[in-house]
């Protein structure tokens, strides 16, 4: 049993490094915890079954504390499986999808209030906005037409144009969108939101540049899990002993 808890801690490991490094979409690590929770679940219950011994059933009050005492490790275990995905699930300064840098923060824009996140991709050269409209009500507008036009400064490339919709979002009160192999530069970035209140535009700077110490600190954030893997796969066969 402890080598099945081994290869699934292992399984655990890569697939979170896989969601760190490669930065897997939120819903992906949600349904990624799900599973994870699920699989630990089955383990904790098949080891209590399995470490069930005959002559343990024909005492009741002992049987009833070896029961106790296994539905606490179950609970460990559990505890510890989903501990362990948590980091994977929220760390990291930026995610994929639904956040990133602050570029204007409730920028007023004609009949709106917009802001504006951005962020790079090592692996893709992608640049992500994500996009919040809301009313000078402050309630969000989710039914604007949202253009993003982005003009390079510093070199001669053409200008690019793109929409942003709720549909690319996985927070659908936003809008997002992708610009595929934009190079490292001073981009003017220009924000057209049209809707039922009329026409809003706002314009802001940004320099667009990949962050060169990512690779460092999701080194360190796996390298963590690592370690806290092995220290409770330690403690899982010190705890099964001890029963």
């Amino acid at each position: 049993m402890g080598h099945s808890i081994f290869v699934l801690l292992v399984i655990q490991i890569v697939l979170g490094a896989a969601n760190i490094l490669l930065r897997i979409p939120m819903w992906s690590r949600v349904l990624h915890l799900t599973v994870g929770a699920s699989l630990w679940v089955c383990v904790a219950m098949l080891w209590m079954i399995l470490t069930v011994r005959k002559s343990e059933v024909l005492d009741i009050g002992t049987s009833f504390g070896l029961f106790i005492v296994r539905i606490s490790t179950a609970c460990k275990i559990i505890i510890f499986g989903l501990t362990l995905f948590m980091p994977i699930l929220f760390f990291g300064r930026v995610f994929a999808h639904g956040g990133g840098d602050e570029q204007i923060v409730r920028e007023k824009a004609g009949p709106y209030y917009v802001t504006v996140w951005s962020t790079s991709d090592v692996v893709s050269s992608d640049l992500h906005f994500t996009v919040a409209v809301g009313d000078l009500e402050d309630s969000p507008v989710l039914n604007a037409s949202v253009i993003i036009k982005v003009t390079p400064l510093d070199k001669e490339q053409p200008e690019i144009t793109k929409a942003a919709t709720t549909g690319q979002s996985t927070k659908k009160f936003r809008y997002e969108t992708d610009f595929s192999g934009i190079e490292t530069g001073v981009y003017l970035i220009n924000v057209t939101i049209n809707g039922d209140a009329g026409q809003g535009v706002t314009n802001f700077e940004m320099e667009h540049g990949y962050h060169e110490d990512n690779f460092w600190w999701n080194a360190v954030v796996v390298l963590s899990v690592l370690v806290l893997g092995v220290s409770g796969f330690l403690y899982l066969g010190r705890a099964r002993r001890g029963t």
